[in-house]
């Protein structure tokens, strides 16, 4: 087949890789994968990564805010994906952008369109100007935006049945539910104590690994450390807010600096060793419709290192994994959750046999799935 992809962001130079990343490398093994790259200007100076597809950058104004950038640019990306479809002979489209999901129904012609929603996208796109007027006019555009694209789209994967449910009560009938997933080959187990002592760390560590955005919830994470004999390891990326810096302020005011270590930089295949040397991995979240209804990667990857996960609890992940995690409500529970968690003995192996059942090798072959009968392949 030949597919054309339009990612939620630039492809190879954003920190974290997004899930499209893993699919579509994969599926380039065997199928012609092409992709409207975004390069935005945030992350020019980022080391790229290496792919298996086809990258058309289709960037003619080069600018920090998405928002701007997207908007400024959207004349461009249409002429270019025009030309991509006519050119590449493209069988089927598979988007995860707002605005460029939008402009692709202009020249799609009688191409089948997949629509990846695996985020609430207009609470995502409004948290980049928290509190602020912008914000909630941002929100109301996106909402209308991704309605459209929703309802203009042949199908639509997500990643639980939940948000299988919210877009089935909006009208969106053909879903499918692809989940997240993790991959096994870089997220790897490494002796705990080994890790620690890489890293310079003693005693017992709990740790995020992530986004450092609004819609995470390490306040309550930060409250809870005077009560705690831990060191809280904080490895992730300010990305287009400062909720990185607004968290250091909070903890200094707590108190809770000493107890604390930011890491930001690392590099996503080195990402095992830091989660290695934690005792607990932690997957704190605000009690948003976004959190509540969707599954990310992250705890996925604590899984595949062998560490317990210790989670906000949300509807979707506790019915996805269930006993599997451990859930805490409160800034009370989340200190019994770590205590206990912290004085019982782990089944490494039986987490990291969870992790290898979402492997994103198995992902891509449920996704070839969906392709396939988009396109009318067999």
């Amino acid at each position: 087949m030949n597919i054309l992809v339009i990612p939620t962001t630039d492809w190879t130079k954003h920190p974290v890789p997004n899930r499209l990343n893993f699919i579509f490398d994969i599926l380039a093994e065997k199928h012609n994968v092409h992709v409207v790259n975004f390069t935005l200007k945030k992350f020019e100076k980022q080391r790229a990564r290496t792919t298996r597809c086809h990258l058309h950058d289709v960037t003619l104004i080069g600018i920090n805010d998405p928002s701007s950038y997207y908007i400024l640019n959207s004349f461009f990306h249409l002429l270019w994906m025009r030309k991509i479809i006519r050119n590449e002979k493209i069988d089927v489209i598979v988007s995860a952008n707002i605005l460029p999901a939008f402009l692709v129904n202009i020249v799609k012609g009688k191409v089948p369109v997949i629509f990846d929603y695996l985020d609430h996208y207009e609470e995502s796109a409004a948290t980049y100007y928290p509190n602020s007027f912008f914000g909630r006019i941002v929100k109301t555009g996106v909402r209308s935006i991704i309605r459209y694209n929703l309802m203009s789209a042949n199908s639509v994967i997500t990643v639980t049945e939940e948000f299988k449910s919210f877009l089935n009560s909006i009208g969106v009938n053909d879903v499918h539910i692809i989940p997240n997933g993790v991959d096994t080959t870089v997220f790897k187990q490494v002796p705990t104590e080994v890790a620690k002592k890489n890293l310079g760390l003693e005693g017992a560590v709990i740790g995020y690994v992530g986004s450092l955005e609004y819609w995470v919830d390490l306040e309550t994470v930060i409250k809870a450390l005077p009560e705690l004999d831990v060191t809280l390891l904080v490895v992730g990326p300010e990305l287009f807010t400062d909720y990185g810096e607004w968290l250091k302020e909070f903890a200094d005011r707590l108190g809770a600096w000493v107890k604390m270590g930011f890491t930001a930089g690392v590099d996503f295949n080195k990402l095992y060793k830091y989660i290695s040397a934690m005792d607990v991995g932690l997957n704190p979240l605000k009690h948003v419709k976004k959190n509540e209804i969707t599954v990310g990667g992250k705890v996925f990857n604590y899984l595949a290192c062998g560490k317990p996960v210790l989670s906000s609890r949300m509807i979707a992940l506790e019915n996805l994994l269930g006993d599997d995690l451990f859930y805490y409500d409160d800034e009370s529970s989340f200190t019994e959750m770590v205590h206990e968690l912290l004085n019982r003995k782990q089944d490494e192996d039986r987490y990291i046999k969870i992790a290898m059942d979402f492997d994103w090798r198995t992902i891509a072959d449920m996704y070839e799935e969906t392709l396939k009968k988009a396109a009318g392949v067999t």
